[in-house]
């Protein structure tokens, strides 16, 4: 096992876990079906971290999905991808479009998402 794979089984049962950090979340890749798979979500209000310290970027929010075919995703198609989740915890689901790749490795994507 190589270090790489063992850190995408790490995001996948541990990070990614439910009954941690996680909850589930339906994503839809470009062109391609919906798909159920657990994500950390930070719903709070993002600040910029460029002259306009000031403002806050509403209706937006961040997740962390894994790297990978069946436990998440292996591409990412900025303003194409969707994703279906609730803007509050127990709210129910709005859709969301994917507007930028924060990171990325070889175990999780951390995505940008704007409603």
């Amino acid at each position: 096992m190589s270090l790489k794979n063992e850190l995408t089984k790490d995001v996948i049962n541990t990070f990614l876990n439910t009954d941690e950090f996680a909850e589930d979340i339906v994503y839809t890749p470009k062109g391609e079906s919906a798909k159920s798979v657990r994500a950390i979500v930070n719903r709070k209000r993002l600040d910029p971290s460029t002259e306009d310290s000031g403002r806050v970027l509403a209706g937006q929010a961040e997740i962390f999905i894994a790297n990978d075919a069946v436990a998440g995703v292996s591409l990412v198609s900025k303003g194409q991808d969707k994703v279906s989740l609730s803007e509050l915890m127990g709210a129910p689901a709005i859709d969301w479009v994917v507007i930028d790749i924060i990171d990325q490795d070889e175990g999780m994507f951390h995505l940008l998402i704007q409603k």
